[in-house]
């Protein structure tokens, strides 16, 4: 069973232990907005991050190996393609 874990804020607006017990490693992590300033703060919970392609384009972020720009079409495919959604 795969959750999205959807983040729209920097993880200073959560709670980064609570996090940790409830992202498991089949997960997947998408960042949006400006979540995707903090990517490298997001890894300690997905070796591959998402990231909205828009959103990483507007703020001229700087994709890393194990990043992956997703489109909206993408967003929506991946949000039927996992059991559940968890937007935080």
């Amino acid at each position: 069973m795969s959750t999205l874990h959807i983040f729209s804020k920097t993880l200073n607006n959560y709670c980064a232990n609570q996090l940790e017990n409830l992202i498991q490693p089949t997960d997947k992590v998408l960042l949006l907005g400006d979540a995707c300033f903090a990517k490298k703060q997001f890894r300690q919970f997905s070796d591959s991050l998402l990231l909205l392609a828009q959103d990483i384009q507007v703020r001229a972020i700087t994709l890393s190996d194990n990043d992956t720009a997703i489109s909206y079409e993408e967003f929506v495919a991946l949000t039927l393609s996992t059991n559940q959604s968890i937007t935080w």
